[in-house]
Formats: structure tokens, C-alpha cells, sequence
């Protein structure tokens, strides 16, 4: 690739983090002295606000958290120091999940002696961790509670007197209160869960912060109103069973299953004590079935697929995805183009400085960054969801337009669509091919476009940012979200060899994902590729191969506790087990594909998605 082929650096003024954060704080009538405390002087976060101070990768989590933004919602390009700190993390929450204390331990006391005393959140996610492991190891619940002590005391340290009402809180602080709480049983604990779970209700998190913490903030109530007796009457269990709905609800909205199972298990006893005193004894009796089919099939899919039941440590709070150092993805996209260091940097720095940065000996000053970035394609901004904006209302239209696009509501699709096109800056890239690809899409599932136009589309959506033309396939590729959502889009018009390049590629890429152990941190990019991968090996009669791509993908989603493409996966695999039994003049039994079916279903009315629903009771009948 010549340099004349590089993209065009746009002057457009990307979203920086110091305008978010001061612009959503402002919208959320949020003051500076709340949103600092425990963290940090008033006059440091003052300082954040108008760019005049670096923050770690930790403290900017964090402040999104106190403001209700899940980070899941960003993929993360991280300098030197963020980079090694996240790595560390993340090899000490595996250590964590696989219950390797030993192992755990070691992780954890290399990651506090790396430390400065004024790092509280490194400080406090290292007692937590800490506290996991001890649990898991058996000890004594007085050194236990020790550890959310000193945890929580970091960055809440009037714990002793706290009034909820005037705090403002992330969700890994608001768990860590739950732990404390739930060690030092002071008073009611349960009434101190009815205090923790009002909170969350009235607090500025969105949809996918309030789902990590809510439903374990009602499992503990529950586990406590049982063990005092507290659902006996009509009127007790009746008002039990509402927070056990308002927990489920948020589960279905978000298609997540943090601490669903131990949930169900606990509604079916409610509703079957119900059913003995109460009038409505046929809805409750419906409603204890659907309840116990879904609990029994969680436990069915974990036993088949080596994955825990049970939520077991409090690590699913701690995660990140698609997390990248820096000086990797200039090194890795320039290498893409093939350009060398001298090409890629003309007219904006000097190649020693990005030879540094590339490895990892200095960071890059932020107007060079963000010039190499660009030139690459790649918006300036390091913590960015897929449109570039400093609108909190822009991620939530985008999350509705999800929605109605899964459901099929097309014409809901389109006027969401328009708020976007009047709220973003279309002279973005990013934005730019957020939307083209959208509005491709959308033309393509209402057959108002053909198979060539569709293609035309998705590559003019692509090359906003990418120019696949040019590429050099690698041993290391680095995409964004986006690209990869172009491109596997762009592979439904295609026929031929050229289908097949594209195939290859994607496989590739998530190849690389796998081998460098990323999956958990991609999982969404992952499932969405996969699943379609497996598909079209599915129609070119590789159905082995098809099938043990769906149950991997299935397995990661348990683990992650993602549950909305689960009941689509079974789908997928009963279909291509039907077609390898066709081949070999055989069929699947009538019952087991009635009992996959209906399984299917019942996942889909989960999740709350009526087209699927309506898909799977469609094949009920005709089976």
C-alpha cells in the first residue's frame, strides 16, 4: 500500500473522555464533590475534566462506573502502564475462576507490591480477589470479612455510618458493600439488602450495569428471607415473589443469567407454597412450570457443557473485553498495509517515536496518537464504542435499535436510525459506517436491495475505515468491532471464491482471538462470527465441523452468562445434526427434536425475543 492510499486524517474533534465524562456527570446532575469522593480531591477531578491530568485505565472505569456506564459497552486501547495492569488483572480473575488459589495468591501479591499507596482501586480489587480466594480455600469468615473491610474502606471509608441515598456508587462498590454487610451481619442484613436493591433501582446505571449486581443483591435477600421464615403467608411470599420478578425482568432485558438459577430454584418454592394458599392457584401453576422448565434446563446445558451451574466468585464484575496496547495496533495495522514505520509516520512524528511506542520502551504523546490512529483509520478516542459521540443517549437508541432489528420491527429500526443520523457527526468515519451499514442491513432484510447492491454496501460501510482491497493477510490483525461486522455481513451477497476468501479470513481472525487466549474478551465478536461460520459450513455439508463450532460458542456464552443467542444455537445444531442424519439415511428421533424445539422457545421467550419465539412455535406445530 503506497502512502497515497492512507486514509485521510479527518478534522473531525473525535469523543475525548475528559467531555464525556464532565458532559454525562452534568446530565446526571451529578456534582464534582460526589463523583470524587473516596477517589480523589475535588480539584484532581476538576483537573480531569478540562484534559489538564492523566487517569489511569482503572480510575476512568471507575468514574464511569460511580456515573452508571458499564464498560462493556468499549473497546479499550490501553498505553504502557494501563496495558501491564490489565494484563495482570486478568491473568489473576482466570486464576480466580479455574480455582487456582495457589496459583491466584502468587498473581495477586506480585500485583499489590507493583502498587503506589494512593492506587485504592488497584488496592481494592487485589483485597477482593483476595477475599475469593480465601473463600474458596475454606477460611476462618472472621479473616474473610477482614478483607471486604479493609476493600471496601478504600474508596468508602464512612462505612460504619453510610447513607445510601447520598453516595454515589459503582457496582463493583456496591457489591463489595453487599459482602461486607453480609460478613459482619449487623442488625438486618435483609432489610440491608432491601436498602442495597432500592438503590440500584433509582440509581443513573444503565441496563447492563444493573443486571451484574441486582439479581446477586436479591439472591442474598432471598437466602436471608428463607432462612427466617419470611415467605409464609400469602401476603409475604407474594411480596418475595415481586423482587424475585423484578430480578428476572432485568436477566430477560439484557439476556443475561447472573445468579438466574439460584433466582428460579427459589421462585419454584415460593410459587409452589403459593399455589396452597393462594386463589390464583392455574397462573401460578403456570408460572411455577415455565420456571422449573428453565431452571432444569440451565442445569441440563451445564452438566452437558462442563460449565458451573452456580454463580461462584464475583469476578464477572471485573471483566473487560476487547483490550488492546496501543503501540500492538499501530504495529499491527501498519503491518496489515504493509507500510513501514518511515511511511506511516511522515509528516506527523518521528519514526524513533512510534519505533518506541511499538516496543513498549515509551508512550506516545496523544496528538501524535491520535494523528497515527486516524491515518490508519482508527478513531483517536482509547475507550470508544462503536459511534463516536459524547451523547449517553446515543448508546441507548443504539441498544433499541438492536432490539427491534432482532424482533423484526423495521419501521421502529428506521426512526431510531434517523435520531442517530441528528445526534452524531457524520463526518466521522466510525459514525459514518455505523450508519451505511445499518441502513444496509435493514434494506437487505426487507429484500429491498439485491445480493450485488448489498455487497456494494457493506464494502463502501467497510472502506470508511478499511481498504480490504490492499490487505496482506498476517500472522496478527487487528479489527474493530465494526470492520468485523462489514465484513461477515458483506459475505451474505457473496458467492463463490469470493465467499469463501471471506470465510477464511474471519476464520483466521478469530483464529488468532483463540490462540491468544482473547476469547473472553471478544466473546460478542466471537459469537456473532462463529455463529454465522458455522452456518455456512452447515450448508456445505461440513456438519461435524459445524456443530462443534455452535456448542464452543455455547459453552463461552454460558460461561459469560450470556444467554440471548443460546436458544438460536440449539436451533442451529438440531438443524445440522438433522441434515448428518439425512446423509447417512438416517433421522433424528421425533421426540428429542419436540424436546429441542421446545427448549428453544422457551430460551427465546426468555430473552424476550418474539420473532424467534413466533419461529420456534411455528416448527412445534409442524414437527
Amino acid at each position: 500500500m503506497q502512502n497515497s492510499k492512507l486514509m485521510k486524517i479527518p478534522t473531525e474533534s473525535d469523543q475525548d473522555f475528559p467531555r464525556f465524562l464532565k458532559r454525562v456527570r452534568k446530565e446526571e446532575n451529578v456534582y464534582l464533590e460526589q463523583l470524587a469522593e473516596g477517589l480523589m480531591t475535588v480539584s484532581q477531578l476538576a483537573r480531569i475534566e478540562k484534559g489538564q491530568r492523566p487517569i489511569p485505565k482503572n480510575m476512568r472505569d471507575r468514574l464511569l462506573g460511580r456515573l452508571g456506564i458499564a464498560s462493556d459497552l468499549y473497546e479499550n486501547l490501553l498505553n504502557i502502564e494501563d496495558y501491564a495492569a490489565w494484563e495482570q488483572q486478568r491473568n489473576i480473575l482466570r486464576a480466580v475462576e479455574q480455582r487456582e488459589t495457589g496459583k491466584a495468591q502468587e498473581l495477586i501479591e506480585a500485583y499489590e507490591r507493583q502498587a503506589p499507596n494512593y492506587d485504592r482501586i488497584r488496592r481494592q480489587f487485589c483485597l477482593m480477589m483476595r477475599a475469593e480466594v480465601l473463600r474458596q480455600q475454606g477460611a476462618d469468615p472472621d479473616v474473610i470479612a477482614d478483607c471486604y473491610d479493609a476493600a471496601v474502606k478504600c474508596t468508602v471509608p464512612d462505612i460504619e455510618e453510610l447513607c445510601l441515598e447520598a453516595k454515589l456508587l459503582s457496582i463493583q462498590e456496591i457489591n463489595i458493600i453487599l459482602e461486607y454487610e453480609y460478613c459482619h451481619k449487623r442488625g438486618d442484613f435483609a432489610g440491608k439488602c432491601m436498602d442495597l436493591m432500592r438503590y440500584v433501582e433509582h440509581a443513573v446505571y444503565d441496563d447492563l450495569s444493573k443486571v451484574k449486581i441486582y439479581p446477586k443483591i436479591v439472591y442474598y435477600y432471598l437466602r436471608e428471607a428463607f432462612s427466617e421464615r419470611d415467605h409464609r403467608g400469602a401476603e409475604n411470599a407474594g411480596r418475595i415473589l415481586r423482587i424475585c420478578d423484578r430480578a428476572v425482568e432485568m436477566l430477560r432485558d439484557t439476556g443475561r443469567a447472573f445468579f438466574l438459577l439460584e433466582i428460579l430454584e427459589i421462585k419454584t418454592k415460593l410459587l409452589e407454597y403459593m399455589t396452597t394458599v393462594s386463589e390464583e392457584r392455574e397462573a401460578l401453576r403456570l408460572e411455577y412450570q415455565e420456571s422449573a422448565e428453565l431452571a432444569g434446563l440451565l442445569r441440563e446445558l451445564a452438566a452437558e457443557y462442563d460449565v458451573p451451574a452456580y454463580m461462584q466468585d464475583c469476578t464477572y464484575l471485573y471483566q473487560q473485553r476487547w483490550v488492546f496496547y496501543i503501540g500492538d495496533v499501530l504495529r499491527i495495522r501498519r503491518e496489515m498495509y504493509g507500510l513501514t514505520q518511515k511511511e506511516l509516520c511522515r509528516g506527523i512524528c518521528s519514526v524513533k517515536t512510534l519505533r518506541r511506542t511499538e516496543k513498549k520502551e515509551a508512550n506516545m504523546q496523544h496528538a501524535y496518537l491520535g494523528a497515527l490512529l486516524r491515518r490508519l483509520g482508527l478513531s483517536k478516542e482509547f475507550q470508544r464504542a462503536r459511534l463516536v459521540t459524547d451523547d449517553r443517549e446515543v448508546l441507548r437508541l443504539r441498544k433499541e435499535i438492536n432490539i427491534s432489528r432482532n424482533n423484526r420491527d423495521f419501521n421502529r429500526c428506521r426512526k431510531l436510525l434517523k435520531q442517530i443520523q441528528e445526534r452524531v457527526s457524520l463526518e466521522v468515519p466510525q459514525n459514518k459506517q455505523y450508519l451505511i451499514e445499518l441502513e444496509a442491513s435493514l434494506d437487505w432484510m426487507q429484500n429491498k436491495i439485491t445480493s450485488v447492491e448489498y455487497v456494494e454496501k457493506e464494502e463502501k460501510a467497510l472502506q470508511c475505515t478499511l481498504d480490504m482491497r490492499d490487505l496482506i493477510m498476517k500472522k496478527e490483525l487487528y479489527l474493530t468491532e465494526m470492520e468485523v461486522s462489514c465484513i461477515r455481513n458483506k459475505i451474505h451477497g457473496l458467492k463463490g471464491i469470493d465467499r469463501k476468501n471471506q470465510i477464511d479470513f474471519l476464520l483466521h481472525f478469530i483464529e488468532l482471538c483463540d490462540r491468544d487466549s482473547k476469547l473472553p474478551d471478544c466473546i460478542i465478536m466471537y459469537e456473532y462470527v462463529i455463529r454465522f461460520v458455522a452456518s455456512e459450513l452447515g450448508n456445505a455439508g461440513e456438519y461435524q465441523m459445524a456443530i462443534n463450532l455452535d456448542k464452543k460458542v455455547l459453552k463461552e456464552d454460558y460461561i459469560c452468562r450470556r444467554v440471548w443467542l443460546m436458544g438460536i444455537l440449539l436451533y442451529d445444531i438440531l438443524w445440522t445434526e438433522i441434515e448428518q442424519e439425512k446423509e447417512k439415511g438416517k433421522s433424528v428421533g421425533k421426540e428429542k427434536t419436540t424436546e429441542r424445539l421446545k427448549q428453544c422457545r422457551l430460551l427465546s421467550h426468555f430473552c424476550k425475543q418474539t420473532f424467534y419465539e413466533k419461529f420456534f412455535e411455528d416448527k412445534l406445530y409442524q414437527s
